[in-house]
C-alpha cells in the first residue's frame, strides 16, 4: 500500500506559487498570473516494486465497480469528518473528472505522482476539468488488494496517519475545502487499483 498527497493553498487565486515540500527544500514554479499562490506538498510513501512495464490505459469510463468503491469512500471520509464536526464535502463531478484523468495517468505510466511526465500540474488539471477553485488539494495512493476493503483500508490508512506525515489526514479534515472528486480505477494490467481523491473550494 502505498500513499501520496498534496494540499494547495491559494490565496488569492491569481497570486505566485511556491512549491514546499515537508522537511525538504522549497522550490518556486512559474507564476500563474503575477500575484502569489502558496502550494504545500506533503509526502508519504511506503517503498513497494513496481512493475517496469506500462499500462496501456486509455480514456476509460468508470464501471459500476469503480463508482460503487468510490461511493463507499465518499462515505468514509464523510464520517471522519464528521467525527471532528466538519461538514460533509459534497461530489463534484468536475473533480472526480479530474481525478479519473489522473488516475488513467498514473496507470498508463505505472507511477505514483502528482504530476505525471506529460500531465498538467493539479491546479491546471483541476481548472480543465471545469472546476473553477480558490482551494485545491489531492490525495493519491495504491493497493494491491482489489476489493472495496482494500480501497476503504487505503482511505482508512490516510485519516489514521500521525505527524509530522500526516499529509492525506491534513487534507481529509481541511475546513476550507467544499467539494470532492473521488475516482479509483482498477488497473488489470498491473494488479492493483489507483485512488485519486481531488479536494477543492470554490
Amino acid at each position: 500500500m502505498t500513499l501520496s498527497t498534496i494540499s494547495s493553498r491559494i490565496s488569492p487565486r491569481t497570486s505566485p506559487h511556491t512549491v514546499a515540500a515537508d522537511n525538504a527544500s522549497v522550490a518556486t514554479v512559474a507564476p500563474r498570473r503575477r500575484r502569489p499562490v502558496v502550494l504545500v506538498a506533503l509526502g508519504l510513501a511506503v517503498a513497494l516494486l513496481m512493475p517496469l512495464f506500462v499500462s496501456t490505459a486509455s480514456a476509460e469510463a468508470q464501471t459500476s465497480t469503480e463508482r460503487s468503491y468510490a461511493i463507499s469512500v465518499l462515505h468514509l471520509l464523510n464520517s471522519e469528518r464528521h467525527a471532528h464536526h466538519l461538514g460533509a464535502l459534497r461530489n463534484d463531478h468536475h473533480l472526480v473528472s479530474s481525478a479519473r484523468s489522473h488516475n488513467l495517468a498514473m496507470a498508463r505510466a505505472n507511477t505514483m505522482s502528482h504530476q505525471v511526465r506529460g500531465e498538467s500540474a493539479l491546479g491546471r488539471r483541476v481548472d480543465r476539468a471545469g472546476y473553477h477553485w480558490t482551494w485545491a488539494g489531492e490525495n493519491i495512493g495504491y493497493n494491491g488488494r482489489i476489493s472495496r476493503s482494500g480501497v476503504l483500508a487505503l482511505q482508512r490508512a490516510m485519516y489514521n496517519e500521525r505527524a509530522p506525515y500526516n499529509g492525506h489526514r491534513l487534507n481529509i479534515l481541511n475546513s476550507h475545502f467544499k467539494n470532492v472528486g473521488i475516482d479509483v480505477y482498477i488497473d488489470r494490467t498491473h494488479h492493483k487499483f489507483w485512488l485519486t481523491s481531488d479536494f477543492g473550494r470554490k
